[in-house]
């Protein structure tokens, strides 16, 4: 049970009332808030972009190494020698098991999935069923995007530097 006097009779004071009055945020306040959120962004962005450049060139470099190291596994697994070809920014994987083509894994887009064009030493990369690479050694891939450079040395050893 509630008593009467368990609750105030008095109005609250002028200060009071005024402070639960103006409890919302003016227009003021809510341009300073965007103003500073906009300072924050333009000193932001420029890092931003580096990094997405930075992201781009490793992703392409990292990728390069995986499809390097899959023909390397390819053609020491089938004992038959395993291409790379590099043609417009794509690379595609091949080997000839009984002199019909075959295509290793899929086939990588550098322009579309890292938004460059990557520069190589030669444009076929054979890979022995030894896993030796005795011609045009070594083989340089280099991947080059708004001054981050990258760039995957592939020795006759078939070693990746």
């Amino acid at each position: 049970m509630t008593l009467a006097a368990d609750y105030p009779t008095q109005k609250p004071s002028a200060p009071a009332a005024r402070a639960w009055s103006r409890a919302g945020i003016t227009l003021i306040e809510m341009l300073l808030v965007v103003v500073v959120i906009g300072i924050l962004l333009a000193t932001a962005a420029p890092r931003f972009g580096a990094a997405m450049t930075q992201r781009d060139v490793s992703g392409a470099s990292a990728s390069f190494r995986a499809l390097f190291r899959e023909a390397r596994t390819a053609a020491l697994q089938t004992r038959q020698a395993a291409t790379i070809r590099i043609t417009s920014g794509i690379a595609v994987v091949t080997i000839s098991p009984a002199g019909v083509l075959d295509t290793i894994g899929r086939p990588l887009n550098f322009p579309a999935e890292f938004r460059l064009a990557p520069t190589v030493s030669a444009t076929t990369l054979r890979i022995e069923p030894t896993g030796l690479i005795l011609t045009g050694t070594p083989f340089t891939f280099t991947a080059a995007k708004g001054g981050s450079t990258e760039t995957v040395t592939i020795t006759g050893l078939g070693r990746i530097q």
